[in-house]
């Protein structure tokens, strides 16, 4: 009887070793996918905030374009009022060419 004892009294500290490492396993996985959990909100937060940086940089991109378009039609129409202002009249193939006047 006393070897019945104290091998229930083993076979039970065994399950306590056993329930007790599995406690630990447990809480340590849970703060691992706790932390985990944070750092996937950080990544959002980080990617959400890449892609609007990216959409205010395009935004940006596109007013440089309109406004390099602008200065450009701009030049171009100085240029015409300019040379028209000495009777010179540029062509569409970008050519100056000498007006009636035939001066040059």
């Amino acid at each position: 009887m006393m070897s019945d004892i104290s091998i229930e009294s083993l076979i039970h500290q065994v399950e306590e070793l056993e329930r007790s490492n599995q406690i630990e396993t447990i809480e340590r996985l849970t703060r691992e996918n706790a932390l985990i959990d944070q750092l996937i909100v950080a990544y959002q937060k980080r990617w959400y905030r890449m892609m609007e940086l990216l959409e205010q940089a395009q935004q940006a991109l596109a007013g440089l374009q309109m406004g390099f378009e602008h200065i450009i039609s701009e030049e171009i129409a100085a240029e015409k009022g300019c040379l028209a202002s000495w009777g010179i009249q540029r062509g569409d193939s970008g050519c100056s060419r000498q007006s009636a006047g035939g001066w040059i």
